[in-house]
């Protein structure tokens, strides 16, 4: 991702996340609009599958988040050597990436299974996948913190820039 600043290293970053999270909200509104209207009904009406299929799916979703998060936290890791802070925001879109493209295949997956059960327990899942996205989405602060930036460097990502005009 080319930027020639850190205001514009943000528009970006930010456009991006947005992007990749409007899918899967996308996905599950159209579900869960079409379950509403009655022009989908559920797949799957066994009562015994449908309990399996609301613990293994939050299941996944809490392993694939928790592997992701192990390696996202050992790729910022390996970024702390990187003499430059532009390299290191620029290999951080690659990470955090990573991070938020787990997220939102999550969140397809409770929109599958939404689908396929009709519960409303989907939701729910679905709801605390979207409040974990407000603690891992991208603001200065959490960059900073990612990077384990210090000094200059970090009051230059919080302000965006700002703080040396």
């Amino acid at each position: 991702m080319n930027f020639s600043t850190l205001g514009e290293f943000f528009y970006k970053l930010y456009n991006r996340c947005l992007l990749i999270m409007f899918v899967p909200i996308g996905v599950f509104l159209a579900v869960y609009y079409f379950l509403l209207i009655g022009k989908l009904a559920a797949i799957i009406q066994d009562e015994q599958m449908i309990m399996i299929i609301l613990i293994l799916l939050p299941v996944v979703a809490v392993i694939n988040l928790t592997i992701v998060h192990l390696v996202v936290a050992r790729r910022f890791k390996a970024l702390l050597p990187e003499p430059s802070l532009g390299i290191r925001l620029e290999k951080y879109f690659e990470v955090g990436f990573i991070r938020l493209a787990a997220l939102a295949s999550d969140s397809v997956l409770m929109a599958v299974g939404l689908a396929l059960t009709g519960h409303a327990y989907f939701t729910i899942y679905f709801s605390v996948l979207l409040l974990w996205l407000f603690f891992i989405w991208p603001i200065p602060k959490r960059v900073s913190k990612d990077l384990k930036l210090k000094g200059d460097e970090k009051k230059m990502v919080i302000t965006k820039g700002e703080a040396f005009r």
